[in-house]
């Protein structure tokens, strides 16, 4: 009987294991085809002695990003051209018309809602600059 018990747990390991294998990109690539209204964005500041700067910016119902299965986007703001998302991470690059990249990372996507963070660090009055740039998306 030990046998039996434990060639039956080994097969229900191993199916419970490859749902959970299943790469988020493949379906990721599906969920972000559609239109998108940025409702909204922030960017968050953060100096290297703690202050912070926190700034939302005015968004309008006539912004709209639809993502295109082919990896072009229709941006009413003409701000973004297409996008790639990383076959291993939860990274959406953004490309504008010079080819110039954003890379946010995924925090969520579903049926509804997308949000993405942009974190960089950059040089401010020689000191470290940390920039978070967060925009969320609900589906149209």
């Amino acid at each position: 009987m030990k046998p039996f018990n434990l060639i039956l747990f080994v097969v229900i390991f191993c199916c419970t294991a490859l749902s959970f294998s299943i790469p988020y990109q493949q379906s990721y690539k599906k969920m972000i085809v559609g239109k998108w209204q940025p409702v909204l964005s922030t960017s968050e500041g953060i100096e290297a002695n703690g202050n912070r700067t926190v700034k939302n910016y005015r968004l309008s119902n006539k912004d709209l990003m639809q993502f295109n299965a082919d990896g072009s986007i229709i941006d009413s703001g003409q701000l973004y051209f297409s996008y790639a998302l990383d076959p291993d991470d939860k990274i959406l690059s953004l490309f504008d018309g010079g080819n110039y990249e954003r890379k946010f990372d995924i925090d969520q996507l579903d049926k509804t809602t997308m949000k993405i963070v942009m974190r960089e660090t950059d040089k401010y009055k020689g000191e470290p600059f940390q920039i978070i740039w967060t925009i969320v998306f609900k589906r149209k």
